[in-house]
């Protein structure tokens, strides 16, 4: 039972990374008060639209309290959204 509940709880995730994926519109984006390594965590994940906390500590190379900490900014600017997947976060884009 406990095995049928994990595979399809993984098919879940997919599909709201999918349809978060198709939402699409521009929205311009104000910088100028950010510090560059904030600036650099915003364009990944603008690139990437959406995008693990863990992969977006790989790509950035910076360490996780770092990241979760420019996080909180982004995310109270509503730059960026949070949303909790099992032991980690995505990162989504507001638009």
């Amino acid at each position: 039972i406990i095995s049928l509940f994990l595979i399809f709880s993984k098919q879940s995730e997919r599909i709201i990374l999918k349809k978060i994926k198709e939402k699409k519109k521009s929205k311009t984006y104000d910088l100028s008060s950010f510090k560059p390594e904030e600036k650099k965590v915003f364009n990944i994940v603008k690139e990437e639209k959406t995008i693990f906390q863990a992969d977006l500590i790989e790509k950035s190379g910076f360490g996780k309290v770092k990241v979760s900490r420019i996080l909180d900014k982004l995310e109270g600017n509503n730059f960026v959204e949070r949303k909790r997947r099992g032991m980690t976060n995505v990162v989504v884009l507001k638009e």
